[in-house]
């Protein structure tokens, strides 16, 4: 069974199928994109009564807004792709369009109750198996890629020494014609001159003899030269690119030369500053003897550091090796075993003093010295304050094991703090990513229950939670059938219609909180009759619903079309009686008394 609205009766002309246009984007589909009919009547049917040709479709409104919405800097809005006329998204049907460059926003007030579409299961894994082969085929081709990179080199390669060879096939070409050209003025010249053969056979004997060989090399020169002509012509195709390179830099060279002109004129100006620098190079001269002088007490200086810096190194060793031995020592024979070894280490000083390395230190030695005075100080201070008047080593030595072992206990402890601290920080994580969840799924269903209780009055509405900003952005239409309605700011709204509003939104919410009792005081004072009717109706069904909570109604209206019953009492407050000054007085329910035990 469907209502009037639902079911209807078209009447149509039989016909060619319409040529609708593609939709308008990648990734958007239209209501004729998405359907598969077969039959001409019911498309075209569909395309005149219901436009499916220009109604598209996005799986969310922040999808839609961000593919299809056009917005201009004087605040007018646009739909992208022209053809299209109303975006609708998911989850509950609503959808949006763009009317004079203003966007208005439509609930749906329908549940969906089927969809219809075609099955594309088949063609989704038929996609995956493409992709799988067009990435397999992309791997085949980056390896054919760096095959054929590795064979670019090598005939970039070939081609250097190509060039280099061409260069010198041509040298080798210039020295032949030019001697070509010799052989060829002599051989001109032979023939045209007449000879007294009488007195000079012998001489032309010798040049005929000379011009046989001359043609015999002319004739292995011109062979020699036609087997170089292919490799010419092929290499002059290559010279070409070079000429015009070469040409670009003559260019470079010309303004290079304009440089080099000007660089000359300030010669003049370069050689007064070159005189200064002369003479203060003399003055840095004199200076660095100086230097030199002080360079050579500096030096001596550091020898004798670098000595006492030996001794000091010999000495820690000492000191580091006889705090060993008296570690291990017990008793008598260890003490005089020390004192023995020490006095080996102190004569073997004098003959290993050259071959003792200070050790390296990035710092100045006044930063040692410094927190060495410091640490003697801070040393004393510490004995003063704990009263330590102990000198013996072994002892002092008991006493650092004794507190090492307490500090070592107490860093324990604090690895143990440490993980727990570590634990609590993910677990507030984790609570905090349920927490947003939740407010998510609150946002959700308070949205939900202010456009129902809207449409009970033939209005529909949508919340907009800004957590960020800690503020609620209301969406009115007064009317749910005219999208002409609808409005942002609350403001605009009439006295009983903002009360409704409010009322609606306080119900809203109020299912997602778990108070015990809700009072609300005069809320239908500026309703209309008909508002104030709607909005009693269903606060007390709603209070019905929620058994388990109280409600707490105040208002001076008349509720004689309320019926009491076990859930619902209605309490009438008496007139307020006045006193002798004129004035009303307080007055208090009567509840009856608690029953005694």
């Amino acid at each position: 069974n469907c209502s009037s609205r639902e079911c209807g009766v078209n009447q149509m002309h039989q016909g060619p199928r319409y040529k609708i246009p593609p939709p308008p984007l990648e990734g958007i589909e239209t209501v004729a994109s998405v359907l598969s009919i077969s039959d001409d009547l019911a498309f075209n049917c569909l395309v005149d009564m219901h436009r499916i040709d220009v109604k598209a479709l996005a799986t969310s409104k922040e999808e839609s807004e961000e593919k299809l919405l056009i917005q201009e800097s004087s605040g007018r809005e646009f739909i992208r792709g022209g053809k299209v006329k109303e975006v609708f998204f998911l989850p509950n049907g609503d959808y949006w369009q763009v009317k004079n460059g203003n966007r208005i926003m439509i609930s749906s007030e329908k549940k969906l109750r089927q969809s219809i579409g075609v099955d594309r299961t088949a063609a989704i894994e038929a996609a995956a198996e493409e992709e799988y082969a067009l990435n397999e085929e992309l791997t085949i081709n980056k390896k054919k890629e760096a095959e054929l990179l590795n064979e670019y080199k090598g005939y970039k390669i070939q081609w250097n020494k190509d060039q280099r060879t061409l260069r010198a096939i041509n040298q080798q070409i210039e020295k032949m014609q030019s001697a070509i050209t010799e052989l060829k003025a002599e051989a001109d010249e032979a023939e045209n001159v007449t000879i007294d053969t009488t007195e000079l056979e012998e001489d032309v004997k010798s040049a005929e003899d000379s011009l046989a060989e001359l043609k015999e090399k002319q004739a292995e020169v011109e062979k020699a030269i036609e087997e170089l002509l292919p490799n010419i012509r092929d290499v002059k195709s290559r010279l070409e690119e070079t000429t015009a390179r070469n040409e670009k830099v003559l260019e470079d060279m010309t303004v290079a030369e304009a440089k080099i002109e000007e660089y000359v004129k300030g010669h003049t100006e370069r050689n007064a500053a070159v005189e200064k620098k002369r003479a203060k190079l003399q003055q840095i001269t004199e200076v660095r003897e100086k230097q030199k002088e002080v360079v050579q007490e500096a030096t001596e200086k550091k020898d004798e550091s670098l000595l006492k810096a030996r001794l000091m190194t010999h000495k820690t060793k000492q000191d580091r090796e006889k705090k060993k031995r008296a570690e291990e020592a017990q008793a008598g024979d260890g003490e005089q075993q020390t004192r023995e070894e020490d006095t080996t280490a102190t004569q073997l000083l004098d003959s290993e003093l050259v071959n003792i390395e200070p050790v390296s230190t990035k710092k100045e030695p006044s930063y040692y010295k410094a927190r060495i005075e410091r640490a003697v100080k801070q040393i004393e201070r510490e004995r003063e304050r704990r009263q330590m008047s102990e000198r013996d080593p072994v002892v002092a030595l008991e006493k650092f094991q004794r507190a090492k072992k307490s500090l070592d206990a107490k860093l324990i402890q604090i690895e143990t703090i440490e993980k727990n601290v570590n634990a609590l920080i993910s677990d507030i994580k984790e609570r905090k990513k349920r927490w947003k969840l939740f407010r998510a799924h609150i946002a959700f269903t308070t949205n939900i229950t202010f456009d129902e209780m809207l449409n009970k009055k033939g209005s529909s509405g949508q919340i907009e939670f800004l957590h960020e900003d800690r503020r609620l952005k209301l969406v009115v239409q007064k009317d749910n059938t005219n999208e002409m309605s609808q409005t942002k700011d609350v403001k605009a709204l009439s006295g009983g219609e903002r009360s409704f509003t409010t009322l609606s939104l306080l119900l809203a919410l109020g299912e997602s909180l778990e108070t015990p009792f809700r009072v609300m005081d005069e809320f239908d004072v500026f309703l209309d009759p008909v508002s104030r009717k709607i909005a009693l109706d269903t606060m007390v069904a709603v209070a019905k619903e929620l058994e388990h909570r109280q409600f707490i109604f105040i208002t001076p209206q008349d509720l004689s079309s309320l019926k009491p019953d076990r859930m619902l009492k209605i309490f009438k407050l008496k007139p307020p009686e006045r006193n002798s000054i004129g004035g009303p007085s307080q007055q208090t329910l009567d509840f009856e008394p608690p029953a005694r035990e």
